[in-house]
């Protein structure tokens, strides 16, 4: 499942490319972590409690980055395992481009699950996943600039949208089934 996601942040690119090298921000950072030991200067073990549907498991999560491209961009690989709950494995590649006051921290994703985190089903786990990885790139935005904000794509503006339109179909329809019901009741 591929993911990506874009943040504007009012620091230079430079301050950014720091704060995604410190431990103790991504740790900050990083939903349900408990641990996060740098193992060499681009390689940490994280310990992370997730919950996906009916699955909650503690993932031993190695981390490393690769692909360095100071302070432009780099690549981050991951690999999850969690005995019986399953594994993930994936990789996101992280982009800064400096404009005026503002840095623009883009990222895209690619996640791969196994075990029984695979059987809970695709649609549930990469909405959470969506919701991991939004979660962590927002905290970090805030975390350096409280007036950072989430870039919306124009896709992420239909899907909205096309999920208000059924929203309100399914209200009317509801409103006016009820007030037939009432009618009928009344005669």
């Amino acid at each position: 499942m591929d993911i990506e996601g874009t943040y504007k942040i009012g620091l230079a690119r430079q301050q950014v490319w720091d704060a995604l090298q410190n431990a103790d921000v991504l740790q900050q950072c990083i939903p349900g972590c408990q641990e996060l030991e740098l193992l060499s200067d681009n390689r940490y073990l994280a310990k992370v409690v997730a919950a996906i549907g009916p699955v909650k498991a503690t993932f031993n999560t190695n981390i490393e980055m690769q692909n360095f491209k100071p302070p432009e961009s780099y690549t981050l690989i991951g690999e999850a395992k969690s005995g019986a709950a399953g594994f993930g494995k994936g990789s996101a590649d992280i982009s800064l481009t400096e404009s005026g006051d503002f840095t623009t921290l883009h990222y895209k994703a690619h996640f791969k699950v196994g075990g029984k985190l695979a059987q809970v089903g695709s649609r549930l786990v990469a909405g959470v996943t969506r919701k991991m990885a939004d979660e962590f790139f927002g905290k970090f935005s805030l975390t350096l600039d409280y007036s950072a904000e989430r870039v919306v794509s124009v896709d992420d503006e239909k899907s909205v949208t096309r999920r208000a339109r059924y929203h309100r179909f399914l209200y009317i329809a509801a409103g006016t089934t009820f007030i037939l019901y009432v009618l009928w009741l009344l005669s």
